[in-house]
């Protein structure tokens, strides 16, 4: 069957992307449209706006969808979730039911939309999306399938790969192996996963499934959130059509697989606009998309892509280089994402230019095909592995170790999953065998019903709007988790908190910032009310502000629980006496709330400029900054990590940029400050180290995970910008010599020390001066300036020593060098950089000289009459346990400090408890006389 479609099928990848509305944040930011489309007679144009220069970019792609506005002119034409399935849902259709593999991506920054086209909002049916109307097309036809010698089946699978982990979405997550599951070689579909496969046998099979998945990733992101908003998702849909003779001979077999693939954000990953920073440690989080970016660059070059790169690349392998393949961008239009947005098109236009020869899976006898590309796999492989071996045993060509390894590793490989594929091939046959309804398949779909009903502990099995009882419902970033959540609390008191064999909670949450008994909610059904209690000083929020004593909850009201727990009361019956507030708040109103009442508190300016005075892109981002380097403490905490991270507002010397880096302490000892993608990417494997954590003490096993030097990402033993020098250049503008003394300023201005370098004019020979009075013709001096515009000028840079600030006694920087240019903003002017001094001294020497020959052009001459040089002073900063004197090689001195640092903690906490006590004491008094006063009025 084929469905009536707008286009033609072609080998190259269609990409689409679509604009979509404000959301609340950008709209509080009162964000302008910086984006346009247009439709073209073959593809069309999207437009981007630098809102700074007001410069305009465009792309080209095979279709833009304007969704943001119907009625504003001149954006592009109005397109819907009937207009995208019209142009691209029905030719995925069309190639599933041929038997092509197709793959969708989803790509674009969190929150922008990326999933609307793809599932869009399932349960309203103007609203669903590609996935959802296919598959109930496919189940139509399943229906409406009379012939008992054609069968068709529907499975589903469902994972997310996360810092190359790949975990089961459709399993209980307390069974999720401890390092994630491991990708096995297949001959047909190539590198698959053993995760569970959910047969399916009607549509809403198929929406629990992906709900199920979705509630999944839900709890994963309020347990590592905003980190877990990093993983990407692939919900995979095999469809095969099986048709036999009137003797059950199978005739033909047609399968595809369907995938759909929610690429994580792509969010900016730009540094903090230091000059020169230097960043050399890979980013873990986008290491999956780099190696997709590889491979796409490779596949439209025409070269073998490695898909070995990452655990992403591998499981997309077989569709990428057999299947039909599209993208759609989401993009947001709003001026404070031109950065992320512009990003995302032009990822988009790399993706347009790769080819790919779809191949459909139709077989006459699969079992066999299956056997014989097994077999010929398995002789490929041994065949190049004994070539190899061969050449290096004859003294031929020298046999590569690593390729040698990579190939027996290969076959190994194979070998262990031989017995894993013959187990495949006869379940496969009794599948065929059984057909569409067998036994077998539903006894398989029960067993995971059952196991998916105990998974989540405390959560309604109904929808928000179905549930009768108060409760609290999630809120996330992306729609498409928000509201999948649902805490009910019957009469009686419910205990929220970690997990705790003494004293087990009702509603579990693991997360950040959850602590034992974090606080307990009391529903009284007789008088309709609800309150929520903290205890021992847990981070509890009500509409942004932290609550220290019982208080009562109303519809509508938002709470946070920990660091990442975002919520909405809801009380069903009890509207009318809530906030009364039109739309239900999102979570942009509940984010919003927090950054009003704490954003800026814990933060300090580069310049001494006032909080207030921060744009609301940059005051977001503080929010946001303040709630990821809340959850860094709590790690570093939980780990037993002497450091403490803090929020610094950076103004940029050369650019004059704003943004927000992270202070980081190590013991009181020594200070850097990372900028804010070096700490997302270290946050992230922060998050990875406590979640082993965790999973040691859920098995009662006691320490904390070992991580050597290298890979600890509370350890930096990397080269930082210390500081920077300023020389002004006027002494040169007269070639006269300058020398100073010039003192070497933090990024917050403070004096780390001081560098002694000098200018020395040197004559149309390139020697330097001084000169005999016979040789007064040699001397460049100038009393003019304008006298050397048109000529070139020689003078050398002498980088003698520096003398760093004594402060504590202890040098805190180690293997210093200077590193400058001669004007900082020529991107095309190479460093010149002195030698390293590897010591930890007070005053390092570097003896550097070098001449620098230079043609005085008009803003040449302005530069140095007017201008500067900058000297940047770079180093390793010494942490805490190199300090002589502070590491026995066992790290007792720092054990020690904890352990102080822990009595001094726990011994506030005492005195807080206490006077909340008091508090509370002094509450329930005035309660008593106020009604006492009430009985007397009466």
């Amino acid at each position: 069957m084929q469905l009536e479609c707008g286009g033609e099928e072609g080998d190259a990848v269609q990409v689409a992307v679509r604009m979509r509305v404000f959301n609340g944040r950008e709209k509080a930011a009162n964000a302008e449209r910086i984006v346009r489309m247009e439709n073209l007679d073959k593809g069309s144009k999207t437009y981007i706006t630098d809102p700074d220069t007001r410069e305009e970019r465009d792309f080209k792609y095979d279709f833009s969808f304007q969704s943001h506005s119907e009625t504003e002119p001149g954006i592009g034409e109005w397109a819907t979730q009937d207009t995208v399935m019209k142009t691209l849902g029905i030719p995925v259709l069309n190639a599933a039911l041929e038997g092509r593999n197709v793959s969708l991506f989803a790509y674009g920054q969190t929150g922008a939309g990326k999933s609307f086209s793809m599932l869009g909002k399932v349960g309203v049916p103007e609203l669903e999306g590609i996935i959802p109307r296919s598959c109930k097309e496919i189940f139509r036809l399943i229906k409406e399938n009379t012939d008992p010698n054609v069968q068709i089946t529907v499975d589903i699978q469902v994972v997310e790969v996360y810092c190359e982990q790949i975990n089961d979405l459709l399993c209980d997550r307390k069974q999720w192996p401890a390092n994630g599951h491991k990708p096995r070689l297949t001959p047909k579909f190539g590198y698959v996963v053993d995760t569970t496969t959910k047969p399916c046998f009607t549509y809403d099979d198929i929406w629990s499934a992906m709900e199920f998945a979705d509630k999944n990733r839900s709890v994963g992101s309020h347990a590592l959130n905003p980190e877990s908003s990093r993983a990407h998702t692939i919900y995979q849909i095999n469809y095969q059509k099986v048709s036999k003779n009137d003797s059950g001979k199978i005739l033909e077999t047609v399968s595809a697989k369907l995938n759909l693939i929610d690429l994580a954000g792509s969010e900016r990953t730009d540094s903090a606009g230091t000059t020169g920073q230097m960043l050399k440690e890979g980013n873990a989080i986008n290491l999956s998309l780099t190696a997709l970016g590889g491979c796409i660059k490779s596949l439209s070059e025409g070269k073998k892509p490695n898909f070995r790169d990452s655990k992403l690349t591998l499981l997309l392998q077989a569709s990428m280089t057999g299947g039909k393949v599209i993208m759609i961008a989401a993009l947001s239009p709003a001026s404070i994402c031109y950065a992320e947005t512009l990003s995302t098109l032009k990822f988009a236009d790399r993706i347009k230019q790769v080819k790919i020869k779809s191949t459909k899976n139709v077989s006459t006898d699969p079992v066999a095909e299956m056997k014989k590309a097994m077999e010929e796999l398995r002789a490929k492989l041994q065949s190049e592995i004994d070539q190899l071996k061969a050449a290096g045993a004859t003294g031929g060509l020298v046999a590569d170790p690593a390729k040698v390894a990579e190939l027996q590793s290969l076959l190994e490989e194979k070998r262990e999953a031989e017995k894993k594929m013959q187990e495949d091939l006869l379940s496969r046959i009794r599948e065929l065998e059984e057909g569409s309804g067998g036994q077998l398949r539903r006894e398989q779909a029960q067993k995971i019903n059952n196991m998916q009903a105990k998974a989540f502990q405390g959560i309604s099995t109904v929808r928000a709007e179905e549930e009768k009882r108060p409760h609290f419902v999630n809120l996330h970033d992306d729609p498409r988790l928000a509201e999948t959540l649902v805490y009910p609390f019957n009469p009686g008191k419910t205990l929220i908190g970690r997990m705790n064999k003494e004293s087990p909670p009702d509603i579990e949450f693991n997360g950040m910032g959850i602590i034992k008994d974090h606080c307990v909610v009391e529903y009284d059904d007789g008088n309709k009310t609800v309150y929520i209690t903290p205890s021992n000083n847990s981070r509890t929020l009500v509409n942004g502000k932290k609550i220290t004593s019982r208080t009562q909850l109303i519809h509508q009201n938002r709470v946070w629980l920990g660091n990442n727990y975002a919520m909405r009361f809801c009380f069903p019956g009890q509207e009318a006496h809530g906030e009364g507030l039109q739309d239900d708040p999102d979570y942009f109103h509940a984010e919003a709330e927090v950054q009003e009442h704490s954003a800026g508190k814990s933060a300090s300016t580069s310049k001494g400029k006032g909080l207030d005075m921060l744009t609301n892109e940059l005051r977001h981002k503080l929010a946001e900054a303040e709630r990821k380097i809340d959850q860094a403490n709590i790690i570093a905490s939980d780990l037993e990590k002497e450091v403490i991270f803090a929020p610094k507002i950076y103004e940029n010397r050369l650019t004059k940029d704003t943004d927000v880096v992270v202070a980081v302490n190590f013991g009181g000892f020594s200070t850097l400050i990372w900028p804010w993608a070096k700490f997302n990417v270290r946050l992230a494997d922060m998050v990875t180290m406590w979640t082993e954590w965790q999973q040691m003490e859920a098995m009662g096993q006691d320490g904390i995970p070992h991580r050597d030097s290298d890979s600890d990402p509370f350890t930096d033993k990397e080269t930082q910008l210390i500081g920077e020098a300023d020389v002004w250049l006027n002494a040169l503008a007269n070639m006269v010599e300058f020398q100073a003394n010039t003192a070497v300023l933090s990024y917050f201005g403070q004096v780390e020390g001081k560098v002694r370098i000098e200018l020395q004019p040197c004559d149309r020979n390139g020697n330097p001066g001084p000169w005999k009075e016979e040789e007064d013709d040699l001397d460049p001096f100038v009393d003019d300036p304008e006298e050397l515009l048109g000529k070139d000028i020689i003078f050398e840079v002498r980088v003698h020593d520096l003398t760093l600030d004594v402060g504590g006694g202890v040098c805190r920087y180690k293997k210093t060098f200077i590193r400058y240019k001669f004007d900082l903003s020529d991107e095309n002017e190479e460093w010149s950089i002195t030698r390293e001094d590897p010591s930890a001294t007070f005053n390092p020497k570097y003896k550097y000289t070098k001449k620098h020959k230079v043609k005085v052009t008009p803003s040449v001459l302005k530069h140095i009459t007017n201008g500067k040089m900058t000297f940047q002073l770079w180093g390793i900063v010494t942490t805490h346990d190199e300090r002589p004197g502070t590491s026995d090689g066992k790290g007792g001195g720092i054990a020690t400090r904890l352990e102080a640092k822990r009595k001094e903690v726990e011994k506030l906490e005492a005195q807080l408890q206490q006077k909340e006590k008091v508090l509370a004491q002094k509450e329930a008094q005035i309660a008593e006389k106020r009604r006492i006063l009430a009985s007397l009025g009466s």
